[in-house]
């Protein structure tokens, strides 16, 4: 066989491998995502007084030092929660946030969450700072900016006159 058509053979037996492993690993990703629809067991029964969804409510004291620092809306929605320790988990709906309660809706700059004490809204805030600029050098800066200038020397006059040796 003429070396040009083996490396040839090669490369193209390759290349098929490779999108058939690309093919392979993007279905097995596609079937990971999917949500499977709802069973319905029964039709739903008529109510004949409209019912109220819950107040919302501000968020509970237990929900002091949570942070929503971001949000992920399309076809798939996210929520970025920081925890009292800095931790940041990523939450989707119908999932339960420990400490805070089950993740209810989600929205470009807010998330709904269903706990205990009801239902309760976290608004996006952004980082607390990560490094603050200590005050001992600011006050450091603000003293030698306004302390005064020592006078300049002016030099001694040299004499006109000049001496023998």
């Amino acid at each position: 066989m003429n070396p040009d058509r083996a490396i040839g053979f090669v490369l193209t037996v390759s290349l098929v491998a490779v999108l058939l492993l690309g093919v392979w690993l993007l279905r097995g990703a596609h079937r990971d995502t999917a949500i499977p629809a709802p069973i319905a067991t029964e039709p739903p029964q008529p109510t004949l007084a409209p019912t109220a969804t819950p107040p919302v409510l501000a968020p509970p004291p237990a929900a002091n030092g949570y942070r929503l620092a971001g949000t992920v809306v399309g076809d798939l929605a996210y929520a970025i929660i920081e925890d009292p320790r800095g931790a940041n988990q990523l939450y989707r709906v119908g999932q339960v946030v420990p400490g805070l309660g089950e993740l209810t809706a989600i929205e470009a700059d807010r998330i709904t969450l269903s706990g205990s004490d009801g239902s309760f809204v976290l608004q996006l805030a952004p980082a607390a700072p990560s490094t603050p600029t200590p005050l001992p050098t600011i006050l450091r800066r603000a003293e030698s900016a306004s302390a005064p200038t020592p006078a300049r020397r002016l030099p001694a006059d040299q004499s006109t006159s000049e001496s023998s040796p």
